[in-house]
């Protein structure tokens, strides 16, 4: 079922040739001799439209969710990728509320933010707009988080800080619902427990780099992990909280597992300065796991990998095309790419 599905993804000749097309409508055109036909056909044939092709897109992935969910049997497995797909519109709330708090507009806020779910491209886009943060904040349901949301939204810190704060609040209690649903597969496949365990690993990891280069406490950093861990540990993290900057963080997280990944990429951080460099090494890494798990016979983690890759995948288009659209060198647009690339984005 997915194996034939992973064989569709998109190739490195598919993005080259986008990122070589002089418009965003050749750019499109290029899809239409793949599976996003069915989505994309109608568009080629008008004016482009990066909103419009942003819903298709977006909606390709909604029915790959949807399939895999519903040809599910074991129930365990069906409500692990149901929860998925919650964490998926909770991720998108996230991204709205803090679209909201920084006053990015729209345009800009739709080439990051991934509706899903009832948090779909309409209510997003309504929400960014009309700036209405204590609405977004009520979609957040668990009443618990929305009070402490709000508690964070009320308080004296800057935008920047608040919007730290409340992303790891928001990321804290999305996975740890999926935590829950992925335990309770109880080693119905270790391929999903690595897989989720290493996107748990980045978010930490970049979690204590982000609010360490803020200037947070140790002990305000600690309390916003994920208090999970696969091969990031929690002295690993401590010990990298607990350093006098986010360059003696970075370097703290070298001694680790992470460190082969790392630690190519502290000279050019040195004369950046900017932290997207270590996340998008650590996505593409993510993404080459994703890869791994095809090369054993069937088994559930292959659903999961299939749609970690096909978001980066619909990420990425969205990119491509937005970069197109605005006019943007390929060469500045390939460092923001997941698939397809080098594992250094520099």
């Amino acid at each position: 079922m997915v194996r034939g599905k992973k064989s569709f993804l998109l190739v490195k000749g598919d993005y080259d040739a986008m990122l070589a097309a002089e418009s965003p409508s050749t750019a499109l055109r290029r899809l239409e001799d793949t599976r996003y036909k069915p989505y994309i056909s109608q568009l080629v044939l008008e004016e482009f439209d990066l909103s419009k092709v942003e819903r298709a897109l977006f909606q390709y992935y909604q029915d790959d969710v949807a399939f895999i969910t519903r040809n599910l049997k074991a129930r365990a497995a069906k409500t692990f990728f149901e929860e998925f797909g919650r964490h998926l519109e909770l991720k998108a709330l996230m991204e709205v509320i803090k679209s909201i708090l920084m006053e990015i507009p729209w345009r800009e806020a739709s080439t990051y933010i991934f509706p899903y779910g009832k948090m779909d491209y309409e209510l997003c886009r309504s929400l960014v707009e009309a700036g209405n943060l204590k609405r977004a904040v009520e979609l957040l349901k668990d009443r618990k988080l929305v009070a402490e949301a709000g508690e964070i939204l009320e308080g004296p810190e800057e935008a920047a800080v608040k919007s730290i704060k409340v992303e790891a609040l928001i990321t804290r209690y999305g996975y740890g619902r999926l935590l829950e649903a992925a335990l309770a597969l109880k080693g119905l496949d270790k391929t999903c427990i690595r897989l989720l365990g290493t996107q748990l690993d980045i978010i930490n990891l970049m979690t204590v780099l982000r609010m360490k280069k803020m200037g947070f406490t140790p002990e305000r950093i600690v309390e916003s992990l994920i208090p999970a861990y696969y091969k990031l540990g929690s002295e690993e993290l401590k010990a990298a909280a607990s350093t006098a900057s986010e360059k003696d963080a970075v370097k703290a997280f070298t001694g680790g597992h992470y460190g082969v990944i790392i630690s190519p990429l502290l000279s050019v951080y040195e004369v950046k300065e900017d932290l997207f460099i270590f996340e998008m090494a650590l996505k593409r890494v993510h993404a080459s796991e994703c890869l791994k798990a095809f090369y054993s016979i069937f088994h559930l983690g292959e659903m999961l990998a299939y749609l970690y890759l096909k978001f980066y995948e619909v990420k990425d288009l969205i990119a491509i095309l937005a970069a197109k659209a605005m006019k943007i060198p390929a060469d500045k647009v390939e460092p923001n790419l997941v698939l397809h690339q080098p594992t250094y984005p520099i």
